[in-house]
C-alpha cells in the first residue's frame, strides 16, 4: 500500500474513535480531491470516457454524504431510476466501501462492525458499511430502500441501519422464477416503492422527467451492449478500477447524464482502438480488488492480460429496452437479473459472454463473505472448462485490506496465466 495512503488510514482510524463528524469531512475532501484530480489531471494511460467516470462515481459517492437529508442507502441491484427522476441521491455499501478500501480506511469501520456483534464472515463491504453508521461517521439518510436480490445479508444490514437511524425502510422482495405473475408481483411493489419515496422525501414524481430517465437508462444499457461488441476485437490497455466504475454506470448510476455519457464516449474511443490482440483476455466474475497492489501490478496496463470484462456489469443488461413502462421495465430487470435464480443462471451467462468476447480464461473470484459466488464456485468451474474455458477460482477480499495474502493471490494469478500463455 502506498505510504501517504496508509498513514490517511491511520489517521482516520484515530479521528473516527474521537470525532466522527471529522472523519467524514476529512474522507469527503480526500474524496472530492481525487475526483477534481480525474476530471482535471487525468491519467495519461485511460481513455477519456474512463476519466470521466472516475470523477463522475466520485461525484455521486460525494454528494449524499454532504447532503444526507435529500439521500437515500440503497442496494446495488435496486433500479434508481425514481430516486435520480425525484433528484434524491444514493448511498449504498459497495461504493462507500470501495472508497474506504482505496482510501486505506476502511479498518476502523470493519472493526467497529464486529465489536457491534457482526460476524467475521459477514461480507466485508457491508460490514465496513455497517460500521460507517454506527461509528457515527456516516450521516442520517431519509429512508432505507434495498432488493432481496443476490446478496443475503441485505436482510441484515439495511435493516440494521434504518433501525440505527430510526428512518423507514422498504424492501423489494424478488422471487427466483422468470415469470408473468412475477413481473406483475414486482412491477407493484415498485409503484408501491414510489409512493413510500413520495411520502418520506415531501417530493411529487413528475412523469416527465421519469420518462427521460428511463430513456436514458435504455440508452446507457444499448450503449454497454455495444461497448462489449467492441470489446470482441481490440485490445485495450485498462486498469481493473474501470470495470467498477462500469458496474456502478449500469446499476445504482443507470438512468444519470453521467452514465449515458461515460456509456456513448466509450463506443467513439474504443471504435478507435485498432484491432488488434495481446496476451491474455481474461473475464472477470464478481467484484475486483482493485485497491490490491500486487494485482495492479500484475493486470493495470499490460501487454501481458487484460479483462475484457466484469460480469456484475453485464448481468442485467439482456433485457427489453423497447419496453415503455417504466415499471415492467425495472421489474424485467430484476427478475432477469443474472445473479437471481439457480447458480446456472450467472454461469450459463459468464459462458455466453467467455464466448462472444473471446476470451482465454475466467477468475471466478469469491470474495470474503458472498456465498452466493462461492456456493457456486465449483459448479462454475466444472461447467466452464467442460465448454473449453479455463477457470480460476480465487479467493480473496474486495474491501478488507487486513483480510487478503498478497503472495498466495499472485503466486496463483501467475500460474493461471502461464497456462493460458502456454494454451495460445
Amino acid at each position: 500500500m502506498n505510504k501517504a495512503i496508509e498513514i490517511f488510514g491511520n489517521h482516520i482510524y484515530k479521528l473516527t474513535q474521537n470525532n466522527p463528524k471529522k472523519a467524514l469531512k476529512q474522507l469527503s475532501f480526500v474524496y472530492t480531491a481525487a475526483g477534481l484530480q480525474c476530471k482535471y489531471l487525468p491519467s495519461k494511460l485511460l481513455l477519456p470516457a474512463r476519466q470521466y467516470m472516475q470523477w463522475a462515481a466520485a461525484d455521486a459517492a460525494i454528494k449524499p454524504l454532504k447532503k444526507a437529508d435529500n439521500s437515500a442507502i440503497v442496494s446495488l441491484y435496486l433500479p434508481c431510476e425514481i430516486l435520480h427522476a425525484m433528484g434524491i441521491y444514493q448511498m449504498f455499501p459497495e461504493a462507500l466501501s470501495c472508497y474506504l478500501a482505496a482510501a486505506g480506511s476502511e479498518k476502523v469501520f470493519i472493526e467497529t462492525a464486529e465489536n457491534n456483534g457482526i460476524p467475521k464472515t459477514l461480507c466485508s463491504y457491508h460490514k465496513a458499511f455497517i460500521g460507517m453508521v454506527e461509528s457515527g461517521v456516516l450521516p442520517k439518510p431519509r429512508f432505507v430502500i434495498n432488493t432481496s436480490l443476490a446478496c443475503d445479508v441485505n436482510h441484515l444490514s439495511f435493516r440494521r441501519a434504518a433501525d440505527f437511524y430510526n428512518i423507514p425502510h422498504f424492501m423489494i422482495d424478488v422471487p427466483s422464477e422468470y415469470n408473468e405473475k412475477n413481473l406483475k408481483y414486482v412491477e407493484n411493489q415498485l409503484m408501491d416503492m414510489t409512493a413510500f419515496i413520495e411520502k418520506n422525501s415531501g417530493i411529487k414524481l413528475d412523469e416527465n422527467k421519469l420518462a427521460e430517465v428511463m430513456n436514458r437508462s435504455r440508452n446507457t444499457i444499448k450503449n454497454y451492449r455495444k461497448m462489449l461488441e467492441f470489446r470482441k476485437d481490440i485490445f485495450l490497455s485498462d486498469e481493473m478500477t474501470s470495470h467498477m466504475l462500469s458496474v456502478f454506470a449500469t446499476h445504482v448510476m443507470l438512468g444519470t447524464k453521467e452514465a449515458e455519457k461515460y456509456t456513448a464516449d466509450m463506443i467513439k474511443q474504443m471504435s478507435a482502438c485498432p484491432k488488434e490482440r495481446k496476451g491474455v483476455r481474461l473475464l472477470w466474475v464478481h467484484t475486483l480488488p482493485y485497491w490490491q497492489d500486487a494485482l495492479r501490478d500484475l493486470i493495470n496496463f499490460t501487454d501481458r492480460c487484460e479483462i475484457v470484462a466484469c460480469d456484475m456489469a453485464f448481468d442485467a443488461i439482456d433485457v427489453n429496452v423497447e419496453e415503455d413502462n417504466p415499471y415492467r421495465f425495472m421489474s424485467d430487470r430484476l427478475l432477469r437479473n443474472t445473479v437471481n435464480g439457480s447458480r446456472e443462471n450467472r454461469i450459463n451467462a459468464v459462458l455466453k459472454y467467455a464466448k462472444e468476447l473471446d476470451a482465454d480464461g475466467v477468475v471466478w473470484y469469491c470474495h470474503w463473505g458472498c456465498k452466493q459466488t462461492a456456493g457456486s464456485s465449483s459448479a462454475a468451474k466444472e461447467i466452464l472448462e467442460k465448454n473449453g474455458i479455463p477457470t480460476l477460482i480465487l479467493d480473496g477480499d474486495g474491501c478488507n485490506s487486513q483480510n487478503v495474502n498478497d503472495g498466495q493471490t499472485v503466486t496463483r494469478m501467475e500460474a493461471f496465466l502461464e497456462l493460458l500463455e502456454n494454451r495460445k
